[in-house]
């Protein structure tokens, strides 16, 4: 992933589907879950830390990435930070 890479929008867009499916299926892996309670934990978390769930999503995917931080959307990246952080630096996977 580009580290400059923004999203263009943070809400129902054509490439709104596209940035949710990728931060489920990291859900998905991380967790070893079911798809629709990776998309459940998407959408609690973002309502938790009160960013929209686009942004949640792209934060999550951007912390999968490189997970430098950015300018753009800073509460969000905090909020992925906050919720799947230590996942990514957990030698062994949690389950849902």
């Amino acid at each position: 992933m580009m580290a400059n890479w923004v999203p263009a929008q943070t809400s129902c867009g054509p490439g709104s589907g596209r940035i949710l499916d990728t931060a489920r299926g990291i859900i998905i892996g991380l967790r070893r879950c079911r798809s629709d309670v990776a998309l459940d934990e998407l959408q609690t978390a973002a309502v938790r830390h009160r960013v929209p769930v686009f942004a949640m999503a792209w934060a999550l995917v951007h912390l999968a990435g490189d997970g430098e931080k950015t300018s753009s959307f800073a509460e969000a990246q905090s909020a992925a930070r906050h919720e799947w952080g230590q996942l990514f630096t957990r030698s062994s996977m949690a389950t849902c």
